[in-house]
């Protein structure tokens, strides 16, 4: 009797390294160096960079064989992201030292390297460096190629200048002198504080102090210069511009009058900070950040409702007065408040800064407002273009003529039924004004249109479109209410669809930044505000001196 083959096993897979293990290696090297920043490497413990991971103890067992270990692979990890994005790319301009020098100040002095957590981080290790060996020998190497490269540099330029009598070891050491006294500088700073465009151009002072013929142009937005396409996808510079633009913006939250009783809320998910606004017992406004203290969780979820006698976390029990103090035996402190600022029933908050902040202005759209408007829904839309286009567009035309709403509603008949009914009904004109850095708010006779666009990532965005319509005493009214939020729909789909249009051509490779018409006085102004965060702050290698 004839047995049945026995099918042959297929040969194992072999396992692929998950890509999870590099992600989380690269996680614990991230805390390390945030640990780092903050204790120094003697006093950084694996409780202290488990915790700010929030990964398990045990976890750093798995990828490094002690602290000691971790600490080595944080400075690697610093050694390498400086040869990577520094070294390398200014290397390879070594036929161009005037170019390659100007890049190599930029790179040197940018968010990417030179945060004042990074910068920090080196320091510590250079100060224990002289009792181990495995920092010395880290710091050293990186150091002694950045130095042969500015020598090498220098030496070029020397030779391509015909100033022989130039000492190039010398000069060069001079430049890294300076760009290492700006970089102590940035140590006890923090993102929001740091004038990098400053920075730039004291060490460009210095070379062109050497070389008066070779670095003679500077760097500075102008109304016929655009942004360079990077600006609208760069996620160094998204961090910054959270810190710097957004951090202590006003931004709008609601009408004050959708705050009527007692405990009725209005939230608000913004760029920088989750707003919580409420009505108190003594009929005031209250501000504070919509967050758990336990864990960073909305407390209110829904865009508009009512506290009953307490705002609490539904998560941990927590609760809070409307006064923002703990009560019933919450532990720890109050919640933390925000600013309040109301124009003309329109609500604004924003993160308490150093010093107070005026009302957000100019403010001529909503002054010129005929209340009472009618609470009105949000919409909002998912956008695949940064955050900057958008604005761009606003201040390319910053008023809302006839044209304007034609094009936005794609409908001459709404358009013109709107007009005409707005000349008999008496509302007001358009009006439009901007408030920094991503707001616009447009009145008309039926009604404010507010726009509020938040950065998502580098070249993506949320465009939230709050529409209030007057309230309608009359046929007529109501007629040019339901127009004006068929044009303020339209108007924003418009919005969306350029928006998308332009990022598109911002990542062609043939795209070069230009502009070919003078640009208001707002957009230069907006585009200088986003230059001066650029590496090398504000600058475009044609302008002149």
């Amino acid at each position: 009797m004839t047995r049945p083959r026995r099918r042959s096993s297929p040969a194992p897979v072999p396992a692929r390294p998950r890509a999870s293990r590099a992600r989380q290696r690269q996680r614990l090297i991230d805390a390390c160096i945030s640990a780092l920043h903050v204790h120094g490497p003697s006093k950084t413990t694996v409780a202290k960079v488990v915790a700010i991971a929030r990964m398990s103890p045990g976890i750093v067992r798995f990828y490094f064989d002690s602290k000691d270990a971790m600490l080595v692979a944080s400075l690697e990890f610093l050694a390498a992201e400086f040869e990577e994005r520094l070294l390398v790319p200014v290397a390879a301009l070594k036929s161009k030292p005037v170019e390659a020098l100007e890049r190599l100040v930029d790179l040197y002095l940018g968010p990417e390297l030179a945060s004042a957590r990074k910068v920090s981080v080196w320091y510590s290790f250079w100060g224990e460096a002289s009792s181990r060996q495995e920092y010395f020998d880290i710091c050293g190497t990186r150091d002694s190629k950045f130095e042969s490269l500015v020598i090498d540099l220098i030496g070029r330029l020397v030779e391509d200048t015909g100033a022989r009598h130039l000492d190039a070891d010398a000069i060069a050491l001079g430049l890294i002198g300076v760009l290492e006294m700006l970089w102590q500088g940035f140590a006890f700073q923090t993102e929001s504080t740091i004038d990098r465009g400053a920075a730039t151009r004291r060490a460009l002072a210095y070379l062109r102090s050497v070389f008066p013929g070779a670095f003679g142009r500077t760097r500075a937005a102008s109304a016929s210069v655009a942004l360079p396409p990077g600006a609208y996808a760069s996620a160094p510079l998204l961090e910054a511009e959270r810190q710097t633009l957004f951090r202590h913006a006003w931004q709008f939250v609601g009408l004050e009058r959708e705050l009527r009783a007692t405990g009725d809320f209005l939230t608000l998910d913004g760029p920088a900070e989750r707003a919580l606004v409420l009505r108190d017992a003594a009929g005031a406004l209250q501000g504070f950040r919509n967050s758990c203290r336990q864990r960073p969780h909305a407390l209110a979820t829904e865009r508009r409702g009512h506290c009953d006698r307490v705002i609490a976390c539904a998560l941990h029990g927590l609760r809070y007065g409307f006064d923002g103090e703990p009560v019933d035996g919450t532990p720890a402190g109050p919640l933390t408040r925000l600013e309040l600022a109301v124009v003309s029933g329109f609500v604004f908050a924003r993160a308490a800064g150093p010093e107070p902040a005026p009302p957000p202005a100019p403010m001529a759209a909503v002054a010129a407002t005929a209340l009472p408007l009618q609470p009105g829904r949000v919409h909002e839309h998912e956008v695949a273009a940064d955050w900057k286009v958008l604005v761009e567009q606003w201040l390319e035309r910053p008023t809302t003529d006839t044209a304007a709403e034609d094009a936005a509603a794609g409908d001459g008949w709404s358009a013109g039924r709107y007009r005409a009914l707005a000349a008999r009904v008496g509302g007001a004109q358009h009006q439009a004004s901007y408030v920094a850095p991503n707001q616009l708010i447009d009145t008309g006779a039926g009604g404010v249109l507010v726009l509020q666009v938040v950065p998502l990532a580098p070249g993506r965005a949320r465009l939230r479109a709050f529409h209030y319509a007057r309230e309608a005493r009359t046929r007529e009214a109501r007629a040019l209410g339901f127009l004006a939020a068929r044009l303020a729909a339209h108007r924003t789909a418009a919005e969306v669809r350029l928006a998308e249009s332009v990022q598109r051509g911002l990542e062609s490779p043939g795209y070069t930044a230009e502009s070919v018409a003078a640009a208001p006085p707002a957009l230069v102004a907006f585009r200088q505000s986003i230059a001066r965060l650029l590496p090398g702050g504000a600058r475009d290698p044609g302008d002149p001196a």
